[in-house]
C-alpha cells in the first residue's frame, strides 16, 4: 500500500482500507495479509466509474456495498455488492458545494456523513439525492460551539449523535441530532498540549459498546 488514510471493518471482522495514494480500496478477510482490490482498479488516479482519485473514507452500507469518499474528485461513490463500477452518490453542487472530503460514515438508514475539511462542516447525504445537506458547522471556520476548523474524522451512532475531531481546534465535538451547536466533551478548545485534559491535532474519533 501507498499511505493508507483510513479503515472500515465490518460485523464479519473484514477489514477495509483507503490506499490514497494507490487511489483504490483493499478488502482483507480475516486472518489474512494478502488483500483484494474492490474499488479503484489501477493505480492511475481518475474520474471514471472504475477510478478513484486520493480516496479518504470507506465504509460498508447495510446492503454490502461499498461507501468511499473518492476525495479529489469531489464525490462519494458507491459500489454495489461485488461490483467494480461506482455510482455517484454525492456530488459537489453550486447549493452545497463539496470540498475535500476527509471521512466517511454510514447510519443504520443509509445517511452517509462526511467530513468536509475544506469548507469545515459535515455533510450528510440522504439515499437517492447527490446534493448534500450541513448538519454542523454551518457557520463557516471558526472555534465557536456552531463551527470547525478543518474537521477530520466522524463517528455517527444509532441515536444520530455526531462525535468529530475537530482537528485544529484541538478538541473532540458532540453534536446531538439536529442540534445548532456542538459541545467539547475533550480537549481545551484552541489549545494544544499532553496534558491530561489537552488534545494535539486529533484525526479520528470513535466510540466503544459502552458509548
Amino acid at each position: 500500500m501507498d499511505t493508507p488514510v483510513t479503515i472500515f471493518v465490518d460485523n464479519n471482522y473484514t477489514l477495509y482500507v483507503c490506499d490514497r495514494d494507490n487511489h483504490r480500496i483493499m478488502k482483507y478477510l480475516t486472518n489474512e495479509t494478502d488483500g483484494i482490490v474492490v474499488a479503484g482498479l489501477t493505480k492511475s488516479p481518475g474520474s471514471n466509474s472504475t477510478q478513484l482519485r486520493s480516496p479518504k473514507g470507506v465504509a460498508v452500507d447495510q446492503t454490502g456495498a461499498i461507501i468511499v469518499a473518492d476525495s479529489n474528485n469531489y464525490r462519494i461513490q458507491r459500489f454495489p455488492l461485488g461490483s467494480i463500477q461506482g455510482i455517484t452518490i454525492g456530488q459537489n453542487a453550486s447549493t452545497t458545494p463539496l470540498g475535500q472530503a476527509r471521512d466517511l460514515r454510514i447510519d443504520v438508514n443509509n445517511v452517509v456523513y462526511i467530513t468536509d475539511s475544506e469548507y469545515s462542516r459535515i455533510v450528510k447525504f440522504l439515499p437517492g439525492n447527490t446534493v448534500g445537506i450541513v448538519v454542523a458547522g454551518s457557520a463557516g471556520v471558526g472555534s465557536s460551539p456552531d463551527q470547525f476548523r478543518s474537521p477530520f474524522g466522524i463517528f455517527v451512532n444509532e441515536s444520530k449523535i455526531l462525535y468529530v475531531a475537530d482537528k485544529s481546534n484541538h478538541r473532540i465535538q458532540q453534536w446531538m441530532a439536529d442540534a445548532p451547536n456542538g459541545t467539547t466533551v475533550a480537549g481545551i478548545t484552541g489549545v494544544s498540549g499532553s496534558n491530561l485534559s489537552q488534545l494535539f491535532a486529533p484525526q479520528a474519533v470513535t466510540l466503544d459498546n459502552n458509548g
